[in-house]
């Protein structure tokens, strides 16, 4: 046997603990999904893969070893894994789904081995080796304020985070992927920056989320907020700046700096 087939375990709920043989090198998708009373899982060294939602909605699992062979974590691979508190990614992962994590409201960290090339961890939270990109945040903790490094929040990164009552979004992100706030039921209060762009249900299902002030350089896209999220779309602000030569049109200060309001051009053209 090679691989743990799609949903080998589905739903298994008398299920308390598993080894797996050293003859097994990938663990496909949602094998062992709803495993409610697994507690414990012991994976060899010959796997090197793990597959989307491959332990997810696993309740009572409160410890994961991984091996130094995986390399990929698949998307939503540890969903709505309640009972973990901490989680290790050890230097031979190369790729991470998103919402690897959504959902585990009791995990306060993540660590990334130090030897990995591709991913680090900063306070717990799961970044690119470079830290632009934000990867996954720990649900367990309640307010965020996104250092200036980050230029990409990604998929889900927040996804689930039922704690988290407000984050702060620095000028340098220029891009929020989807879903990455979906599913914060606590979160209140939300600063985006000045420009980029808001992916698709970046904010569904934030309930106490009730007014959001989007900035006049921000793109956002299709049910990115709830119905009953007010957003106000900031305009820009104008103050008269003489006259443009070119046209004869108005210029005017805003927030992309001195330009005509009739064509365009900025004052130094």
């Amino acid at each position: 046997m090679t691989s743990i087939g799609f949903r080998a375990f589905y739903g298994c709920k008398n299920l308390t603990s598993i080894t797996i043989p050293n003859s097994v090198t990938s663990i496909t998708d949602q094998a062992f999904s709803g495993c409610t009373n697994l507690t414990s899982i012991t994976i060899p060294d010959s796997v090197t893969s793990i597959g989307g939602g491959a332990f997810s909605r696993c309740t009572s699992l409160t410890s994961v070893t991984l091996p130094h062979s995986v390399s990929d974590i698949g998307e939503y691979a540890f969903l709505g894994c309640t009972n973990l508190t901490s989680f290790t990614i050890p230097d031979s992962v190369t790729s991470i789904g998103p919402g690897v994590f959504s959902g585990c409201i009791n995990l306060i960290s993540i660590i990334v081995d130090k030897k990995n090339k591709d991913y680090s961890s900063f306070n717990g939270i799961l970044f690119n080796k470079d830290r632009t990109a934000f990867i996954s945040y720990p649900t367990a903790a309640s307010k965020y304020i996104i250092p200036n490094s980050v230029s990409c929040i990604g998929e889900c990164a927040f996804s689930g985070c039922t704690n988290l009552t407000a984050v702060t979004i620095p000028d340098s992100v220029t891009n929020i992927g989807d879903n990455a706030f979906s599913d914060c039921t606590s979160l209140t209060s939300v600063t985006l920056p000045s420009s980029g762009i808001v992916g698709e249900c970046v904010f569904r299902n934030c309930a106490c989320l009730k007014k959001v002030i989007v900035p006049p350089n921000v793109s956002v896209k299709k049910g990115a907020f709830d119905d009953h999220t007010t957003v106000v779309f900031r305009e820009l602000m104008w103050m008269d700046k003489g006259l443009c030569s070119y046209c004869g049109g108005q210029f005017k200060t805003g927030f992309l700096g001195i330009k005509c309001r009739n064509c365009g051009r900025p004052k130094d053209y």
